[in-house]
Parts: structure tokens; sequence; C-alpha cells
């Protein structure tokens, strides 16, 4: 017994020391470093077996499918939120310009009124949203005194945008801040312009408000 275990301390040392039969094998770096990486491959295996063992009992529990389904009603949310900030976001009202204004840029008593019922909704419904103005107009050239003070449909469209974020403001009490003002000029026609029905039907103010901001700050500023 004695004997052995001399043996055994002596086996020991020279591990230590980093000797072998034949002599010293240069350092005692090797065996540790390959202790070391044995050792981070066992690790690895048991955290593969544990992440194997968890989602087996997550199976077994339902609490995966629960997952997976919470995951995929987030990305259906996120996937519908893109859909609207690509499209303006979503439609409020969507109203005539030739009942809205009694001149090129000017509310009628109609258009004020209209304007009015809007802004009760978004102040109610939407009091934390992002309200977005577009102003859009047919493709029939400006002339005479509307081309000088204009210049086109685009500059026309600006300002009516303009004039209804801005009474919006007024009779809805929601911050400056929110509201964005666009101006489309004919770009996004609805309809043909070939007809006095389509022109009128493409002169038009569209009022919508957008998703509410996750991890963008100004969402109606990105690109696609």
């Amino acid at each position: 017994m004695r004997l052995l275990l001399t043996t055994g301390v002596a086996v020991a040392a020279c591990v230590l020391m980093g000797c072998t039969a034949g002599g010293p094998i240069g350092s005692s770096g090797i065996v540790v470093d390959s202790l070391q990486a044995a050792n981070a491959r066992l690790r690895a295996q048991n955290r593969a077996l544990r992440d194997s063992l968890r989602f087996r009992k997550d199976l077994e529990t339902g609490q995966y499918y629960r997952e997976r389904r919470t995951l995929q009603d987030r990305l259906n949310r996120l996937t519908y939120e893109v859909r609207l900030l690509r499209g303006g976001g979503m439609p409020i009202a969507q109203l005539p310009a030739d009942s809205l204004f009694a001149a090129p840029d000017s509310l009628s008593n109609g258009g004020v009124a209209r304007l009015q019922r809007i802004a009760r909704q978004l102040r109610t419904t939407y009091p934390n949203r992002t309200v977005r103005v577009e102003g859009h107009a047919d493709s029939s050239p400006l002339s005479g005194q509307l081309k000088k003070r204009y210049g086109s449909n685009w500059g026309l469209s600006c300002s009516r945008a303009t004039t209804v974020t801005q009474r919006l403001i007024g009779l809805s009490d929601l911050e400056p801040g929110q509201f964005v003002a666009v101006g489309y000029g004919a770009t996004r026609p609805r309809y043909a312009n070939d007809t006095a029905m389509g022109r009128r039907r493409n002169r038009r103010v569209r009022i919508t408000v957008l998703p509410l901001p996750r991890d963008y700050s100004r969402p109606f500023e990105l690109s696609w």
C-alpha cells in the first residue's frame, strides 16, 4: 500500500511539473489548456441538454405553443402597423376640397363644421396619436392669380393641408407636434383626371392617424 501511495504521489508530481517517462514536455500549460478545453466542451453539452429538456417540458405543458401564439400575434400587429405607415396611416376622413374650401385655401362654414367633428374624434379617440393631413389636387394646370400665388398644384395642395392642420390644432387642443402636413399635388390621383368628376374627386384632403411609436420616434419619416 505504501508503495502504491508513493507511486501515485510521484505520478501526480510529474504531471504537475510537466514530466513524462521520457522527460519534460516543455510546459505544464499544455496540460492545463487541454483540461480547460475539455471542460468547456462538457459545459456546452450540459447547456444543450438543459435546453433540450426545457423545450421538451414546454411542449408537454403547452408553454411552447402559448409563447408561439404570443409571438405570432406580435408579428401580425407589427406587420399591420408597417402597412399603415406605408399607406400614410389609418384614414379618419377624406374631404372633398370643393366642399371644404370656399376659396382656394380658405375654409367654408360647412368645412369648419366637418373639421369640428373630426377634432372631437381626435381629442376623444386618438389623443396621443400623430395626425397626418394630406393635400391632393387634380392635374389641371393653375393659371392667373392662382399660379402667381401657389406656383403649381403642389403648392396649392400644401397650402390646403396646412390650413386644415392649423384649424384642427385649434379645435382639438392637441399639441402642434402631433400633426404633420403633407402636400402631394396631383401625384396620387384616385380617379382619372380626364373627366370633370374624376378631377373633382382628386381634389381632396385626407386625414389619418399613425400607430403609436415603438422603437421609432417619428415613424412618418421612415423610408421603406
